[in-house]
């Protein structure tokens, strides 16, 4: 018995509410999936993003910038200009 026919078995004699229950966890796996297998537009945007080894170096400067207490501090972030320490 494979395991789609184990499913069948397991939930065959389950009441109609609960059986949609069934299918909608199912149908949010099937969702879940087409998710992973191909990823968004965005993700696809991002992920060309930061292949790009100057948004890395831009990164790791900032990094340095923080860890060596280069920063700006800004008090009001509705007035960010004006705010600015």
């Amino acid at each position: 018995m494979n395991t789609a026919e184990k499913i069948y078995q397991t939930v065959k004699g389950l009441p109609e509410p609960m059986l949609h229950e069934v299918l909608d966890f199912a149908e949010f796996l099937q969702k879940k999936n087409r998710r992973k297998a191909s990823p968004s537009k965005s993700q696809r945007e991002t992920d060309d993003y930061f292949a790009n080894p100057l948004v890395i170096e831009a990164i790791e400067r900032g990094k340095a910038d923080i860890e060596a207490g280069r920063v700006t501090t800004i008090a009001d972030p509705k007035n960010i200009w004006g705010s600015i320490h």
